[in-house]
């Protein structure tokens, strides 16, 4: 039982680190390129002074970039250090998170649509309330990060380099401790929890769930796509939409390194109040959109939308080494081995800087303005560009970044359909011979997929077909009694049902090859 344990939390732990790696690491690329490319002045312009101006700018801004509730801290951190208002730091950590390309449209295809436009729409309003409530009350009396007046570096490939030793830099900063302490918290928490134990819970008939959901979402951290992925699964099995909107603005913008660091920086009793006030105005919102947004037909009799908050394995099983690395690997996609290796890369810079460049003299030489050579014209590299202009083409890029991610994420209906055919393949030949942990582990990448086969379709056709979403769910739902079948030991009927899974298969493969087949051809005409 020890032992189980022990790898359970073994395992939550590696899965969120490769869960939160790219959004914490764009986190750290996008304040390396504020302070070195943006500079002091370029980043009080672009989020403005205190008031609904700097409120707004800080939640607009917070759209755009692909970053969660721990990958805000570094971006934070700049901001604070440029002397832009702590409230309007506060605005943007609390939008930041919720709402982003790849997040988003997850939200808007499997859930619907005018409940995640009501999500939104209340986070907006908490977020650009409580970065004026805490302006109001507290701006006078902050304890915030000194103002330190950084220039943008000089033009030239130094500058490029430069953003790099300032992410480096930032990755090994102590605040970034809070991060590993939220994530090791996070799966420490899952991993001891019994595998299940929520599966009962969060029900819509149950008036206690958005507020054991305020409860569990605050301390872990939860990533804005993990979010929708539980969102999704609860709307589909028809759970408690006031504890969904809990999880969308408390699960996903808020964890305890988040609440470790605001509390480290403006002191943990003024915190704890900004906090309490929030939680609260929240559940109380959730609870009076519990029956307003309502649309489900019937609940389910339970839920898998929480599984990734308790352990991975029953107590009282044995669990061999083989199992542990394929339950990390499966959270691998595109994004993931890239952010995972420039995270390393930027930790072991930062190290290397820190022990062997203390005072910072390698900075101050790629600050240094290189005088030009007066017989030759000024190279494409060395062109001067000022702050403000960076500052656009920077959002501007990372906007192309989320499209670019966006369709990389989520294949188009032929890649995502050939992937699910093999996908199937290993799923139903487990389930047959017996094997239980390998057929859960390919049904689970089998729904993710399904998953994606919708919004991939949607994103290039711009159609989302009620029969197909359907189809899909059906689908899902097979899925799901076979993992249910098999969790319960009950081999004989997970094999009964491989063929309606099967029925259920072809029925949504015809489906979506057929209306792709039309798509192309009318985009042909």
């Amino acid at each position: 039982m020890i032992s189980t344990m022990f790898w359970s939390v073994l395992i939550r732990t590696g899965q969120l680190l490769v869960e939160s790696s790219t959004t914490i690491f764009c986190g750290l690329l996008v304040a390396g390129i504020m302070q070195r490319m943006m500079g002091t002045e370029g980043i009080r312009r672009l989020f403005g002074n205190t008031g609904w101006k700097g409120l707004l700018r800080a939640w607009g801004v917070g759209m755009l970039l692909p970053v969660c509730s721990l990958g805000v801290i570094p971006i934070a951190r700049q901001m604070l250090r440029s002397g832009v208002s702590s409230g309007t730091v506060l605005a943007f950590v609390l939008a930041a998170p919720h709402i982003n390309p790849l997040s988003l449209l997850y939200g808007v295809t499997l859930s619907d649509p005018i409940v995640i436009l009501c999500f939104g729409v209340a986070s907006l309003i908490l977020a650009i309330s409580a970065g004026f409530i805490w302006e109001y009350y507290f701006q006078n009396d902050d304890s915030g990060a000194a103002i330190q007046e950084i220039q943008p570096s000089p033009p030239g490939l130094g500058r490029l380099v430069s953003v790099l030793v300032c992410a480096a830099r930032e990755s090994i900063n102590p605040a970034m401790f809070c991060v590993y302490i939220a994530l090791v918290f996070t799966g420490l928490v899952s991993g001891l929890l019994p595998h299940g134990i929520l599966g009962l819970s969060m029900r819509h008939t149950d008036w206690v769930s958005p507020l054991l959901m305020g409860v569990l979402a605050i301390p872990f951290y939860t990533g804005p796509l993990q979010g929708m992925m539980r969102l999704g699964l609860m709307f589909e099995h028809g759970n408690s939409v006031g504890a969904a909107f809990v999880l969308f603005e408390l699960g996903i913008g808020i964890n305890l390194g988040l609440i470790l660091w605001m509390g480290w920086l403006f002191g943990f009793k003024k915190i704890a109040l900004f906090f309490i006030g929030l939680a609260t105005c929240t559940i109380l919102i959730g609870y009076g959109m519990e029956q307003p947004l309502y649309f489900a037909q019937e609940e389910a009799s339970h839920t898998h939308a929480f599984d990734d908050w308790t352990s991975p394995f029953v107590f009282d099983q044995s669990v061999s080494t083989d199992q542990i690395v394929p339950k990390i690997t499966q959270k691998i996609e595109i994004l993931e081995p890239v952010a995972l290796a420039g995270w390393v890369l930027l930790v072991f810079v930062g190290i290397c800087l820190r022990l062997f460049d203390v005072s910072g003299k390698f900075e101050n030489w790629l600050q240094r303005e290189k005088s030009p050579v007066q017989s030759q014209p000024a190279s494409v590299w060395n062109k001067k560009v000022s702050g403000q202009v960076l500052g656009l083409v920077t959002l501007l890029g990372l906007v192309v970044f989320s499209m670019v991610a966006l369709f990389l994420y989520y294949p188009g209906p032929g890649e995502a359909m050939a992937e699910i055919i093999r996908v199937r393949a290993d799923a139903v030949v487990a389930v047959r011979s017996g094997k239980k942990e390998e057929a859960i582990r390919q049904l689970e990448k089998w729904d993710l997929l399904s998953r994606k086969l919708q919004i991939g379709y949607f994103l290039r056709t711009g159609i989302y077909a009620p029969e197909a979403a359907k189809a899909i769910e059906e689908l899902r739902e097979c899925m799901e009694e076979i993992r249910d079948a098999l969790l319960a030991n009950e081999t004989q009927k997970a094999k009964d049902l491989v063929g309606p899974l099967e029925k259920a298969f072809r029925e949504s493969r015809v489906f979506f090859e057929k209306d792709h087949k039309e798509f192309k051809s009318s985009s042909q005409e």
